[in-house]
């Protein structure tokens, strides 16, 4: 072994130590942090922005208003390409595209309207009833 390698060892020990003991302690306290939050998010009732499934009522309206046409529109030119042009394949392609972009309409205005309501109810309070100043009201004073 050269004697040249050991202030080299000597110098890269620090090199690799230092940034991979500081990595590990930053990685440690973004946890803290988001065990921090995780848990005040849970004491309020509220979830977390990772925590949301992909698959979302929003998102199945948007596949039925938008992707189904397309792929109607796709398989209509498809066909039209193998059998030649014919007026019923972009008639009834036209229909089932109009019928999906209207269902995919009212299935998102449903859901975002009971998205709202819900976000309403949440303001209650813990027993369902909305939150009122005691002193809003008077009732012994008013009877005379």
């Amino acid at each position: 072994m050269s004697p040249l390698l050991i202030p080299i060892f000597a110098i890269m020990i620090p090199i690799i130590v230092v940034p991979v003991s500081l990595g590990l302690k930053y990685a440690r306290y973004e946890r803290e942090l988001e065990h921090k939050e995780r848990m005040r998010a849970l004491e309020l009732g509220r979830r977390m922005p990772g925590d949301e499934p992909w698959v979302t009522p929003g998102r199945i309206s948007l596949a039925i208003g938008a992707v189904v046409p397309v792929g109607v529109f796709f398989c209509a030119w498809m066909a039209d390409q193998a059998v030649g042009h014919q007026e019923e394949i972009w008639i009834g392609a036209t229909m089932v595209a109009v019928t999906s972009v209207i269902c995919g309409s009212m299935l998102a205005a449903k859901h975002f309207n009971q998205q709202a309501r819900t976000e309403s109810y949440a303001n209650l309070g813990s027993q369902g009833k909305p939150v009122i100043d005691a002193d809003a009201f008077d009732v012994v004073g008013a009877r005379g």
